[in-house]
């Protein structure tokens, strides 16, 4: 059994909660819409259900690239493109251009476009490499980043694919597998001395998204956490963290070893967080899978293959100590 803890950082999503099944659920809503419209069928996100993934109009598309997983689609293709300008007047107008970066990297050119076309658009593939998905995933984001219409797809749907994304991020999360168990543990231990131990949540999530699964795990009102940090994932804010902590617990001292941090990430989590000294917990989540450490500041101190595991790991105690 490991040392007990004085404070616990744990990491929120796709650690809680599994923020990944949501945005599997917006990326396949987006992608149907786009097809949708390039069938001329109804889109959105009312549209009825259809074919998990948007058909291929690439001749001789490999079956990995036809069924890349959409989430996965989505968040490679956001790599490559700007972040929107403040000034938009379009809260959506970053999904848009996803959208738009999609449609370019599902749909070919119809056959019913002229041949001037079809012959731009293969010299375009073909200075990227288009038997390489991830050559493709660029091609797509410039064209869209360029400001062109994939074909087949108006611009009037490409802004209902983006609300059908947004709409499907407003569901909560789901709770992963032992993650209201690790809660209710955190909160005994920590309610037992409130004077020495402290429990912190800190994400690097979108707010406005992160809020849905607050409000319906009742995450903000202290019940299981004495502060909540929405903040880039440092070295730097990892030590901001542990003055918090220090606040906290009215200037109890610990070092930093006696800071137990969770997460799923090694490059998010584990990485800041040794660097700081702190003792670190690796629980593979469904978006990284199992991460080997590319390096040794990447190595966790413990890894758990479920989150329930963390209370028995370090001997969550009700007792004072």
């Amino acid at each position: 059994m490991a040392p007990s803890p004085h404070a616990l950082v744990l990491d929120a999503d796709n650690t809680l909660w599994n923020t990944n099944a949501v945005f599997k659920r917006a990326g396949a809503q987006m992608m149907r819409a786009l097809a949708g419209d390039a069938a001329g069928e109804e889109v959105g996100a009312d549209a009825p259900s259809r074919k998990e993934d948007a058909p291929s109009r690439e001749e001789g598309a490999s079956e990995p690239e036809k069924h890349r997983d959409h989430a996965d689609l989505l968040f490679r293709l956001s790599q490559h493109l700007p972040p929107a300008e403040e000034e938009e007047t379009s809260a959506d107008a970053g999904l848009v251009q996803l959208a738009r970066a999609a449609a370019f990297y599902t749909l070919a050119p119809p056959p019913s476009a002229p041949e001037a076309s079809r012959a731009e658009a293969a010299a375009d593939r073909s200075a990227t490499g288009s038997g390489s998905a991830a050559d493709r995933i660029r091609w797509a984001a410039q064209q869209a980043e360029s400001g062109r219409q994939p074909p087949g797809v108006a611009p009037a749907h490409l802004h209902e694919a983006a609300t059908a994304f947004r709409s499907a991020l407003e569901t909560a999360p789901p709770l992963l597998d032992g993650a209201r168990g690790l809660l209710d543990a955190v909160r005994t231990w920590r309610d037992a001395r409130p004077d020495r131990r402290a429990s912190v949540l800190f994400s690097e999530g979108e707010p406005d998204r992160l809020r849905v699964a607050f409000r319906a795990y009742r995450i903000g009102d202290g019940r299981y956490f004495d502060d909540i940090v929405l903040d880039e994932k440092s070295p730097r804010t990892y030590r901001q963290v542990c003055q918090r902590i220090a606040t906290i617990t009215a200037g109890s001292s610990s070092p930093p070893s006696g800071i137990v941090v969770v997460g799923d990430s090694l490059k998010r989590d584990i990485r800041p967080a040794n660097a700081v000294g702190c003792t670190t917990v690796y629980c593979p989540g469904d978006l990284w899978g199992r991460e080997t450490p590319a390096e040794p500041e990447e190595r966790p101190d413990h890894v758990v293959d479920h989150i329930d595991e963390v209370p028995s790991l370090f001997g969550l105690s009700t007792t004072p100590d």
